[in-house]
């Protein structure tokens, strides 16, 4: 079981750091505009807002988690979203405001990290969706959180530094329209497919 939920979990935080969001299109604007290495202080200040909205969406899904009828809720509600998130996706890519990135953005440092995880819409819900599928599976309480923390957290700082390595060549991609839309509905379906995986493992 547990080697399966460790599927599940890489398997999600995969989809998260790779779809478009608003860590990993700050990284890479902030990293063309201003240079990789000004990502570091704003990374580290992602990855302490990260474990923050982990540690409490972990707390959440495991008080509730002997309520099935509530743990079904956060189920029906993780798979609206991500749907509604993978169609929002497939949108942005054929509208005109997605080949409009900022010309200018200042450079931003941990406290701009750290808060942006408490307004990230798509981090809270796809967090959720990670704790109600595999916490039980990790042990579930406090060490079962910290334990999924120990994969995800160092993930997600990884793709990061991916995004802010490779900023400026993606960047220049986002001019040609057809590539903007093909990897724009290739992402947004990956989100619903996996909604819909998720339901059905749960």
């Amino acid at each position: 079981m547990f080697l399966e939920a460790l599927g599940w979990l890489l398997l999600l935080l995969f989809i998260g750091v790779i779809t478009p969001g608003p860590n990993n299109i700050t990284c890479t604007v902030h990293s063309a505009l201003h240079g990789p290495k000004s990502n570091i202080p704003l990374i580290g200040g992602m990855a302490i807002g990260f474990f923050i909205v982990q540690f409490v969406c972990g707390l959440t899904v495991n008080y509730f988690s002997n309520e099935s009828q509530i743990a079904d809720i956060l189920n029906i509600v993780g798979l609206l979203f991500l749907t509604i998130l993978g169609l929002g996706v497939i949108a942005l890519g054929w509208s005109e405001r997605v080949l409009q990135l900022p010309e200018t953005i200042p450079r931003l440092g941990p406290k701009t990290g750290i808060g942006m995880q408490f307004v990230n819409g798509k981090e809270w819900f796809m967090v959720f969706t990670v704790m109600s599928t595999v916490l039980d599976d990790f042990g579930g309480g406090i060490p079962g959180i910290l334990l999924v923390t120990a994969f995800t957290i160092p993930g997600a700082v990884i793709a990061m530094f991916f995004w802010t390595y490779f900023g400026g060549k993606i960047q220049s991609k986002f001019e040609h329209k057809k590539f903007v839309r093909n990897a724009f509905t290739l992402l947004g379906f990956l989100l619903i497919a996996t909604g819909f995986a998720l339901s059905f493992k749960s």
